[in-house]
């Protein structure tokens, strides 16, 4: 039965149709036809909100081009589109096509559903998670995290759900797991996992409402995520990870196969990357690895003071991008600075105004 006005989750993903890196309205379309399928399955009480943002003029609306399911079972999916004169009142308009945290945000703030979870269009997640998720055994007191796999891109060609689970779990190709490093070098605070928090972050729509939703300080949307996971631990949330058998699964595409190779060509990094990957599952060198890492969190604890005090203001006065990108928000060193502000208390956890989300802003919605 459909709960459409008080749903138990909403999930929310932006795209546009514009099949950006070649296949991405076909990964869109898997994502959709997997969650509808596993929410019958598990009978998920759910609305799935599609930002559709800054669509193309001579295409279709994502509502007209994706083939949705005629039977939904438990789940209404909303589609709300944002439109082009929105898009360009940002600054990196014409660099960009979508601004995936304020498209993230248009669909949290429209969101009914008790928790709220904010994901991406090119992700597959496994039974056990989609059945933890219908069990409706969440606590309002925690944030949820979950384990990315990057899968194989040849998923695509499969036709069922059981046989998409079964190449997911037989072909990974990349493992984010939980970090070992602090990203702050504070003793007193946690080392929360931040790894592609982008992918799976779940907590209640109430602490949403509380932070005023995913900080709008970088148009791309990098480093947004774990940050995000800090300013949920401040606002007295606990990190709650799920077991490994609850996982998120990306398909796999060229543009993130670049990135992958071009970090292994590095030597530096290709050595760690063999070492991690290859031989740290020997226990031995479980051993060495883990020493190493705790004589970093150590090193790294001392070093990160006259780091922030000497090394930023450089960075920020006479490097190439500084504190701030022109083209898309805050950089690399701006965010580790505002990490360690908010960890002090010297700032606020929470960043956008009571604008986030655009609520003044009447949009288009179509309700399947």
């Amino acid at each position: 039965m459909k709960e459409t006005n008080n749903p138990y989750l909403s999930i929310v993903i932006y795209s546009r149709n514009d099949n950006y890196e070649g296949n991405a309205f076909e990964r869109l379309q898997m994502t959709i036809d997997n969650l509808v399928l596993q929410s019958k399955k598990y009978n998920l009480s759910a609305e799935l909100i599609i930002v559709d943002w800054n669509p193309p003029e001579d295409k279709p609306l994502l509502k007209d081009a994706l083939l949705i399911p005629k039977d939904l079972g438990p789940m209404t999916i909303r589609f709300i589109v944002v439109p082009n004169e929105i898009h360009e009142g940002y600054r990196a308009h014409s660099k960009m096509n979508i601004i995936p945290v304020a498209a993230l945000n248009v669909g949290i703030y429209r969101a009914r559903g008790q928790f709220i979870w904010a994901t991406n269009a090119d992700l597959l997640f496994s039974n056990e998670l989609i059945e933890f998720l219908a069990s409706k055994k969440m606590d309002k007191e925690n944030f949820y995290r979950v384990f990315r796999y990057s899968v194989d891109e040849n998923v695509l060609s499969k036709k069922t759900l059981d046989e998409r689970i079964d190449f997911c779990k037989n072909n990974i190709v990349e493992v984010f797991q939980k970090n070992t490093t602090s990203i702050h070098g504070l003793k007193e605070h946690p080392i929360l996992q931040t790894s592609c928090g982008g992918d799976f972050i779940v907590f209640s729509k109430e602490y949403w409402e509380k932070i005023n939703g995913y900080p709008e300080l970088n148009n791309l949307g990098a480093f947004t995520d774990w940050l995000l996971c800090y300013m949920l631990y401040l606002a007295g949330l606990k990190e709650k990870m799920l077991p490994d058998t609850m996982r998120v699964y990306h398909m796999d595409h060229k543009k993130h196969k670049q990135q992958r190779e071009q970090f292994k060509k590095s030597a530096t990094n290709y050595v760690r990357y063999e070492i991690y990957h290859k031989l740290g599952q020997k226990s031995i060198l479980k051993k060495i690895l883990k020493f190493a890492n705790n004589l970093k969190n150590r090193l790294q604890g001392i070093l990160m003071g006259g780091f922030y005090i000497f090394i930023v203001p450089i960075s920020k006065k006479f490097g190439p991008q500084g504190n701030w990108d022109l083209n898309t928000g805050y950089s690399y060193w701006g965010f580790h600075r505002t990490l360690i502000k908010m960890l002090k208390n010297k700032r606020s956890y929470a960043f956008n105004n009571r604008g986030w989300g655009l609520p003044k802003e009447n949009f288009k919605e179509f309700i399947v």
